[in-house]
């Protein structure tokens, strides 16, 4: 009887354990929605090296690169990037398709909240078809690299890069 007591008071206090922790926050991204009247097809492809790869809301120090505690991106930051980015130009008229005569082909270079600084910071390298590089970047303020705030400025800069590439892409293609 005592051992089967203390297997229920170990499992009771596991399980205390486990609801004790927090789950980390998930965070998702806004499209663009520029009012253009875009025509035409393109393909979108969107690359990131690592640590942008994966699904981290990386946050740059004085001492180098980590990841923003307790939150994460829905998906990993490319599929989730291109997503937006094909809703974007989608918005402004364009028809997206994975077979092409047009190929936007698009870079993560930065995806960061920089804690010096304390700001977001989205920069995107596109380019059309084998053309020259268009470097899109844009920068948000942020009070507190804790909670909700990097996220959601990281979403801002992101959505204003977003519209400046949607505006882009009507005028050179």
């Amino acid at each position: 009887m005592a051992t089967r007591l203390s297997f229920l008071l170990a499992f009771a206090l596991a399980l205390a354990g486990c609801a004790a922790t927090t789950a980390p926050r998930t965070y998702d991204l806004s499209a663009a929605a520029p009012a253009l009247h875009a025509r035409g097809t393109l393909a979108v492809d969107l690359t990131a090296e690592p640590p942008l790869d994966g699904d981290l809301i990386v946050v740059r120090t004085a001492d180098g690169l980590e990841r923003l505690g307790g939150a994460h991106w829905a998906e990993i930051l490319p599929r989730l990037a291109q997503s937006r980015v094909t809703e974007s130009l989608q918005n402004a008229g364009w028809r997206v398709a994975e077979a092409a005569a047009v190929r936007l082909r698009v870079s993560v270079r930065r995806f960061e909240v920089d804690s010096v600084r304390r700001e977001a910071v989205v920069e995107l390298a596109v380019q059309i078809n084998s053309g020259p590089a268009r470097v899109f970047s844009a920068r948000e303020g942020v009070g507190e690299i804790t909670g909700a705030e990097p996220a959601q400025a990281l979403d801002r800069a992101f959505s204003r890069v977003l519209g400046d590439l949607a505006r882009w892409t009507v005028s050179n293609v």
